[in-house]
């Protein structure tokens, strides 16, 4: 995973890895539970907190955007129906610093167990269940709806994380952008037969839209953990489809006026076309890509993600929050 090759945050890349990186890029949120000082507190990290007898406040430098990946074929429009607007399959939290112009990612896996919110069908919140993070967006009515019910479960769980923005598209935007790229390339890794013929160990494949989808959306759903794998496809896939982006639009280029017409049947934002392609400005390193602290275990019907309270709690502190004595104040 880790190597010196620096990518740019392109918008339609992060689009599209926002749902189809649904294991790498994968970061989550906490919400809970233990008072001592040195485990998590009972509350939230909006503002200033104490940590192992330290005090930290959040890093007003850094600009946070969700990107989600629905594993849905239809528009993503409103739904009268709660239950129908597909299931979060990527999650994805990008956060960027203004001054240094960097960008870190979190990628949540759709099984972390947390608090989801159930709404009727007016839009209107019905009661808190635990449930895999992925349903928060089939519970809401669809989209604008469920992309803030989605940043709301996803900032609840980082303590009240500061989101800035949210980016959702199904898995036709997948194919679309990488056919729009004519291809992308990559080497396989093991043996993947059982997803496509193709897709033998050691071999360079160039991959088209079909070909895209299957390779970073197919699991195993008889196999506990078979997400983490497909995590990783996703993970492996995402740098080379914004390279091959990148090398479209030019790297000071238009994204969003590039690639909008392409993606905007497949996507809901609440961004502005300046702020998407601002996303250009901050340069990741495949060494700033973590994962969410937990180990998965078999649920009574699917696999459930069970968070590391204290590793998460740790990581939020370190990613964005800084020592008081040390800040800008």
């Amino acid at each position: 995973m880790k190597n010196n090759k620096t990518w740019k945050i392109i918008f339609a890349g992060i689009c599209v890895a926002v749902l189809f990186i649904a294991g790498y890029w994968l970061w989550t949120t906490l919400d809970q539970k233990k008072t001592e000082e040195t485990s998590v507190p009972a509350q939230d990290l909006s503002n200033t907190v104490l940590y192992q007898g330290k005090e930290y406040e959040y890093n007003s430098d850094l600009k946070n955007i969700l990107f989600v990946g629905i594993d849905k074929t239809d528009m993503l429009t409103e739904q009268e129906t709660p239950g129908t607007a597909g299931q979060a399959d990527c999650i994805l939290l990008v956060s960027m610093d203004r001054t240094s112009k960097t960008a870190k990612i979190i990628q949540v896996s759709r099984d972390t167990m947390t608090d989801v919110d159930l709404y009727d069908v007016s839009g209107n919140y019905s009661k808190t269940i635990r449930k895999q993070i992925a349903t928060q967006y089939a519970y809401a009515n669809g989209g604008k709806s469920s992309n803030w019910a989605m940043k709301k479960a996803v900032s609840r769980l980082f303590y009240e994380l500061p989101i800035d923005g949210t980016i959702a598209m199904n898995m036709e935007g997948i194919r679309a952008i990488t056919d729009a790229v004519g291809g992308v390339a990559l080497t396989i890794p093991e043996d993947y037969t059982v997803i496509h013929p193709a897709f033998t160990a050691g071999t360079t494949v160039t991959l088209n839209g079909d070909q895209a989808e299957k390779y970073i959306r197919y699991r195993n759903t008889d196999e506990t953990g078979s997400n983490n794998d497909r995590m990783k496809r996703q993970t492996q896939f995402v740098p080379e489809l914004l390279k091959a982006v990148r090398a479209i639009a030019g790297e000071n280029g238009n994204y969003y006026e590039t690639f909008s017409s392409i993606l905007e049947p497949y996507m809901v934002l609440d961004m502005s076309a300046k702020d998407v392609n601002e996303l250009a400005e901050y340069g990741l390193a495949s060494e700033d890509i973590y994962t969410v602290p937990g180990e998965v275990q078999a649920g009574e019907e699917h696999d459930e993600f069970i968070v590391n309270d204290d590793e998460l709690y740790e990581m939020v502190i370190n990613m964005f929050y800084r020592p008081v004595e040390t800040a800008d104040r």
